[in-house]
């Protein structure tokens, strides 16, 4: 293929892409065409409602007052203006202005470096304010789509990067914590104690048998007895309770009962279901 040929096929490539682009434009151009004359239709529809009700309302203060009516003119809708739509138009003219101003800088600049050059000058055409306006419409919605997408990746990121430095931080601390010297412990030789255990042991059913007979011989009087049944049968009935907080064998002898303390440091009389306290006097030991 010829240098010739290349630069044709480059040259058609680019014309089709640049129709193709006008194609689009010219779609989204009649789309926001179409738009603006349902909204335009809309606010008309609204202005003239809500004139209609002025006018009645002034035509009947103006009867009232007997005064001449002048009702507010309510223009076709083709010269209709809303409030949005005159500030739209504004802001569009102004845009344009802008426009041309910079397109016809970057021409002079252009026109002035052909002319040094030698070469052909082609300056860029200036679009009609509709075409302008057309153009803008579309490249504004395509704007707005990459400023969001933008915008939404620009979170995402943020997001990212504050829950990888809380991460961070935390684990920080957490090595900063975990990571301290070894403490040394201090070892301590185990107690003894010289002291022997002195505390009163529990004594045996034999001793405890021996402690009620010395009871019995010092008050058998008193505990109603006729004589002496110490030298008598003395039982034990095989259990164990307690009394006043104090662990007692339970004796049967002569036909009553006596409940005498482990430890040996009491003797109960038991009667009636109350333990009476029974001791001896340290005289005439038979044991």
């Amino acid at each position: 293929m010829t240098k010739e040929e290349k630069k044709a096929k480059k040259l058609a490539k680019k014309e089709a892409k640049a129709e193709k682009k006008a194609v689009k434009v010219e779609k989204a151009a009649a789309k926001a065409q179409a738009k603006a004359e349902k909204n335009h239709a809309k606010a008309y529809n609204k202005f003239v409602k809500e004139t209609e009700k002025k006018n009645k309302k002034a035509e009947a203060k103006a009867t009232k007052d007997g005064k001449p009516f002048v009702p507010v003119v309510i223009p076709p809708i083709d010269e209709f203006q809303s409030k949005a739509e005159l500030k739209a138009a504004k802001s569009l003219a102004k845009s344009y202005a802008a426009y041309v101003k910079k397109i016809e800088k970057k021409n002079a600049k252009t026109e002035k470096k052909c002319l040094k050059k030698g070469k052909p000058f082609v300056p860029i055409a200036i679009p009609t304010q509709e075409e302008f306006a057309n153009s803008a419409a579309a490249e504004n919605k395509t704007g707005k789509i990459i400023l969001t997408v933008i915008l939404i990746l620009l979170i995402w990121f943020l997001i990212y990067f504050m829950i990888m430095y809380i991460s961070y931080e935390y684990k920080a601390r957490e090595e900063a914590t975990t990571e301290e010297p070894p403490k040394s412990v201090q070892e301590y030789e185990s107690y003894s104690n010289p002291h022997e255990i002195t505390t009163t042991p529990d004594y045996s059913i034999a001793d405890a048998k021996r402690f009620l007979q010395q009871v019995l011989q010092d008050n058998w009087m008193d505990l109603g007895y006729n004589s002496d049944p110490s030298n008598s049968s003395i039982s034990y009935n095989n259990k164990i309770v307690t009394v006043n907080g104090a662990d007692c064998y339970m004796f049967s002898a002569s036909g009553k009962t006596f409940a005498v303390s482990i430890k040996l440091s009491a003797c109960y009389y038991a009667h009636n279901g109350e333990y009476t306290p029974v001791t001896f006097n340290d005289t005439n030991i038979i044991f």
